[in-house]
């Protein structure tokens, strides 16, 4: 066996260093498209999605997205949470505990306070404009319910604490001139619970504002027959009083078994992205979302409405620098 020189052998160790630099220089660059093509950190704890309560599109959306982040960022951890909504998503993220989160635009305006409270002014930032929420009022289709107003004296569930669905439920009684803490029995549940309430008669009704179709409204629909009450009469007072972003919208027939098209209000809703992110690594996960939206719109339709020209319009929360960048990486 031929001996090695000092020379051949050092040689020899950079040659090794350098290949095995390589490989995991490769590995690391699995997926690379410019403009980000080095290495992408991951958080040491993976990364955590606040979605909203069971059965919600929320929950869904969440869940399809960590399969394709999984997919396409190999060795990241992704962890997806139920919580209360919208408020409660906003504040989990201000506070640091979730690093992802769905939220309605009607919160949007909590933002401010909610990071102030948690020393972090400028930690919830926007990844994209994701789909619009519909505001859906169900009822039994054998039900003497026939408006808003007919709501008085009922039991109503108006959404879990810390949702979306409270705040919009609370702003429709009131331009009906009800107060949801006296004029209902207010109950506060998630769309799962109204939906198992309401089909055994311990419900009269149940707000619910999400992306259709809403998987516990389906289900429900398709054992016991129901109605959703019009509420297009009110968009211009919730446009008025709060913001343009409540629009006229009709939930179309077919969306719920035997319910006819029905006008409603409907709200964007946002994926949003803690500044605790990398740019780099939000980049990515921006890619991921668009690459991969006919394959999240299996498993929940209303992301097939997704769009560049659209998603960038996240109204008062700034776009993070990671999805800023991967939109103008993409401008023609």
């Amino acid at each position: 066996m031929p001996v090695l020189t000092r020379r051949r052998r050092w040689v020899l160790l950079v040659t090794v260093v350098a290949l095995a630099i390589a490989a995991v220089g490769l590995v690391a660059l699995r997926g690379c498209r410019a403009p980000v093509c080095d290495s992408v950190a991951y958080p040491a704890g993976g990364v955590r999605i606040s979605t909203g309560g069971k059965g919600g599109v929320y929950e869904a959306y969440g869940l399809a997205l960590r399969d394709v982040l999984e997919d396409d960022l190999p060795g990241l951890q992704v962890e997806v949470e139920n919580s209360g909504g919208s408020v409660d998503n906003l504040s989990r993220m201000a506070n640091g505990r979730v690093d992802l989160a769905f939220i309605s635009a009607d919160t949007a305006f909590r933002v401010p306070a909610l990071e102030q409270q948690a020393g972090a002014p400028g930690r919830i930032r926007a990844i994209a404009r994701v789909y619009d929420e519909y505001v859906q009022l169900v009822v039994r289709s054998d039900s003497s319910i026939r408006s808003l107003s007919d709501l008085r004296g009922k039991r109503v569930s108006v959404g879990s604490e810390g949702s979306s669905v409270e705040i919009t439920a609370k702003r429709l009684l009131a331009a009906a001139n009800m107060n949801d803490e006296t004029d209902i029995q207010r109950r506060g549940y998630g769309v799962s619970q109204s939906a198992d309430l309401l089909a055994d008669g311990d419900l009269d009704a149940f707000f619910w504002v999400g992306g259709l179709p809403t998987t516990a409204v389906a289900e429900l629909a398709s054992t016991v027959p129901i109605r959703l009450l019009p509420l297009d009469r009110y968009v211009d007072t919730l446009h008025r009083q709060y913001g343009s972003f409540y629009q006229s919208a009709t939930v179309p027939q077919g969306t719920y078994t035997n319910v006819p098209d029905t006008r409603t209000a409907a709200v964007p809703s946002y994926l949003l992205a803690s500044t605790t992110l990398s740019a780099d690594l939000v980049f990515r996960l921006t890619e991921a979302l668009f690459t991969h939206r006919t394959r999240i719109a299996e498993v929940v339709p209303s992301s097939r409405v997704l769009d560049v020209r659209t998603a960038i319009s996240t109204a008062s929360i700034p776009l993070h620098p990671g999805a800023e960048r991967y939109y103008r990486s993409i401008k023609p």
